[in-house]
């Protein structure tokens, strides 16, 4: 198997809106650390893979239908081997105009900066191949907990240590000949929401990554955020989470580093590569779904959020249903990564484990169509599957069924 890996700044060339929080409404005010799009391309045996990430909130599905088309004719790569991933980071710029302006504000010049950084860290990455072979490591790291807490009768968002959070740590090696790390992917389900001051930062995952290049010279890495719609890091005080700031960030991330350095000190499990690639998209169902004339009313006549929410339903079309993107990765005998364009509940992680035991499932993936909760999470209500959808500008929230539609388009492409 062959490697190529690139890595390029894409911090903001002019202050923008940061995204990942509706209270902060004005232009950053300064840059922490920078932000960096890390590219890893993979090549065995004629097939391909391309692995593009970022230290972004998401990459917005308009962005993604703009930007892999182009990718995939510029590099001959088929687009069902190109993955946009993100860490979640909510310190750094939106990529999509599709959402309500009081999440985030969209701006063009930056998405064509991007997307310009984009082609030129693929081009640097197909021309930096070099022969690796690929570890497995798994571990586990404290650093999560469930977010979701039943206080009166209604969800809140406060920390659960009542429910297990999914603490796994799984790390992917790519080493040379001579074993020396070549690049890692560093997959762990946890928000990146450590910090909501006003100013660019790749939160716990990018300065994460920072380390490890440092530590392994040479090597260049990516995140993988996994499910984790319904975990937060564990900054706490009192019943509640609080933010941190910049100081604070290092300091968690500093555990995480330790904690997958560790791993990669350790023997691996040898991974036989396939690169191979199955996709499936399917439908999921919105509820409350508004007729066209009473939605029109509201975009003319409504206030704040429920104004932007009505206009940006009717800019979408006001889509009865949001299309889902599920894929499996062959990666290879001892890995198969399952990937999603939404934020997803961890429950779904542990079904994939259950009908796949080498399954890693990766969120924010080519996309994003918003919260992905379990019927029995929809049927509680909160945040996750009720109040975000003014945000994601979604025609409606999701139905309990997609719990039932989600576990069979699982099935389907585990069982391809």
């Amino acid at each position: 198997m062959q490697l190529g890996t690139a890595k390029l700044k894409i911090t903001p060339q002019t202050p923008v809106r940061l995204c990942g929080y509706a209270t902060r409404t004005t232009v950053f005010q300064e840059v922490k650390e920078d932000l960096f799009l890390r590219v890893q391309f993979l090549r065995h045996e004629g097939e391909a893979l391309l692995f593009i990430y970022a230290d972004l909130l998401w990459w917005g599905s308009d962005f993604v239908a703009q930007t892999r088309p182009k990718v995939a004719a510029a590099y001959h790569i088929s687009e069902d081997r190109i993955f946009f991933v993100a860490s979640h980071n909510h310190s750094g710029p939106p990529t999509s105009n599709r959402f309500t302006p009081s999440l985030e504000t969209y701006d063009p010049a930056y998405a064509r900066f991007l997307q310009e950084r984009v082609l030129e860290g693929v081009g640097m990455a197909v021309n930096a191949l070099e022969p690796v072979e690929a570890y497995r490591h798994d571990g586990s790291a404290a650093l999560n907990v469930f977010r979701r807490l039943m206080v009166d009768g209604k969800i809140q968002m406060r920390p659960n240590y009542q429910v297990a959070a999914d603490q796994r740590l799984t790390v992917v090696a790519f080493r040379r000949p001579d074993g020396s790390l070549k690049g890692a992917m560093v997959h762990y389900p946890c928000h990146a929401n450590l910090s909501n001051e006003n100013a660019v930062q790749p939160d716990y995952p990018g300065v994460t990554l920072r380390m490890l290049d440092e530590a392994f010279p040479g090597s260049i890495s990516v995140f993988l955020q996994g499910c984790t719609a319904d975990l937060r890091p564990n900054s706490v005080l009192g019943q509640r989470f609080v933010p941190a700031g910049y100081e604070r960030v290092v300091q968690f991330a500093q555990d995480f580093f330790e904690a997958c350095k560790g791993l990669l000190t350790q023997n691996g499990t040898a991974i036989q590569p396939r690169l191979r690639t199955h996709c499936q998209r399917v439908e999921l169902p919105l509820d409350g779904v508004l007729p066209m004339d009473e939605l029109e009313q509201r975009a003319r006549t409504g206030q704040g959020v429920e104004q932007e929410w009505a206009r940006a339903v009717l800019a979408n079309q006001n889509r009865p249903s949001e299309q889902l993107e599920l894929s499996r990765i062959d990666f290879g005998d001892r890995l198969r990564f399952y990937t999603f364009n939404a934020e997803v509940s961890q429950y779904y992680a542990a079904f994939a484990r259950g009908i796949d035991p080498d399954a890693v499932c990766i969120a924010y993936t080519n996309g994003m169509i918003g919260y992905l909760s379990t019927a029995e999470q929809i049927r509680e209500g909160g945040y996750e599957p009720v109040d975000s959808a003014l945000y994601f500008a979604l025609a409606g929230t999701y139905k309990p069924e997609i719990e039932a539609i989600i576990h069979g388009a699982m099935r389907s492409v585990a069982a391809e």
